[in-house]
């Protein structure tokens, strides 16, 4: 009888596909922690340079206003800090003073709000000096030259000395230019026909008052003070929206007396302002804080105002990575904490901390970047 061998199958044993399913879900699982890794690192990296990004931009577009600040407008000696009082037909009077920034502090460490005022007149802006007297009531100016004046400008009185309390600023619109009359809004100034006017007929235009209203100063403007011509005026206020962590651009329109929010930079969560002043008139900033100027001489010693911008990371690390205790109490130090959110707003002091807590309720575990910088005013300097 014939006996035939047996024939074995070709392929792998249950023990051998096992052991190969063990080391590929080991390999697949060590390629994921590693990506997992890899891509914790690349979000940290691109969170951190976005951040810089947006902080510096800000930086960038707060320092570009701040160096046109008070063109236009601080020409004049003496007329810095000037009260300036202007009304728009049947609104509340507005009250602010010509000054070319202006810091309101944050109370308990919240953002700083900036806001710079300058003239946008395409082309001249030069002032204008009055030639004769102009009563309260008046509705025209006789000026030695209307040299760059046109119709629908707006332009403020400008008295020589300013005495507060008994004098102020005043915001009209130019309704017209050149020889004749006045024309109506609360009659003419009698003197001066032939002489060069700027008329501001209360009829033509909702910012001049019939009369002067309480406008213009009870008694008026003399000869040798000056108007300033303004064009549409600019007026940029800089916040930080803490609920969008934005930089905030409000712009207000005089000439239409409409104001616009602009969304700028995202993830931007703090804002610190000072002034800095030249207290004793030697043309050198001696003097760095946010105390608000209150009489016209103090306005004329702001020189410069230096600006922070804090900008947190989009991605929220998994742990903490600020110790807000730690953190401050090394800002004064010569090494600050590497974590520690600081500036100087004296640039040849201390460190001083900039206070994060209000952005999130899980602040710390976020990254942020500081950006700082001086910005001199350009024009108050050059004024001198």
């Amino acid at each position: 009888m014939k006996t035939e061998k047996l024939k074995f199958s070709a392929g792998f044993s249950l023990i051998e596909l096992m052991v190969g399913m063990t080391i590929g879900l080991v390999t697949v699982l060590v390629v994921t922690q590693v990506m997992a890794v890899s891509e914790s690192h690349r979000k940290a990296a691109s969170s951190g340079s976005d951040s810089v990004v947006n902080a510096a931009l800000g930086l960038y577009t707060i320092e570009r206003d701040g160096k046109n600040a008070g063109y236009g407008m601080s020409t004049i000696a003496g007329s810095v800090g000037c009260e300036i009082r202007a009304k728009n037909g049947g609104n509340p009077t507005k009250t602010f003073n010509l000054t070319p920034v202006t810091v309101a502090d944050g109370t308990s460490g919240a953002p700083d709000e900036v806001q710079f005022l300058a003239s946008d007149k395409n082309g001249i802006t030069l002032p204008v000096r009055i030639s004769v007297d102009h009563p309260a009531t008046a509705a025209n100016f006789f000026v030695d030259s209307d040299l760059g004046v046109q119709e629908g400008d707006l332009m403020i009185g400008v008295p020589i000395p300013v005495i507060p309390g008994t004098n102020w600023c005043s915001v009209f619109q130019v309704t017209g230019t050149g020889g004749g009359g006045g024309g109506g809004g609360g009659g003419n100034n009698g003197g001066g026909q032939g002489q060069n006017q700027v008329l501001h007929n209360s009829g033509q235009s909702d910012w001049n008052q019939a009369g002067g209203h309480n406008i213009f100063p009870p008694g008026g403007y003399v000869a040798g003070d000056y108007v300033i011509n303004l064009g549409n005026f600019l007026d940029h206020k800089y916040s930080v929206d803490l609920n969008k962590k934005m930089l905030l651009l409000t712009e207000y329109n005089m000439r239409d007396n409409t104001t616009v929010n602009k969304d700028l930079y995202p993830h931007i969560v703090q804002l610190q302002a000072v002034y800095g002043k030249d207290t004793d008139a030697n043309g050198v900033v001696d003097a760095w804080n946010a105390s608000a100027p209150t009489t016209p001489a103090e306005w004329q010693q702001i020189r410069a105002v230096r600006v922070a911008i804090v900008a947190r990371g989009h991605v929220q690390e998994g742990t903490v990575t600020l110790d807000g205790a730690l953190a401050a109490s090394t800002c004064a130090s010569t090494n600050p904490h590497p974590a520690a959110v600081c500036w100087k707003p004296d640039p040849t002091g201390d460190g001083v901390k900039i206070d994060v807590s209000a952005s999130s309720t899980s602040w710390q575990k976020y990254r942020y970047r500081v950006v700082e910088t001086t910005i001199p005013l350009r024009n108050s300097i050059w004024q001198q």
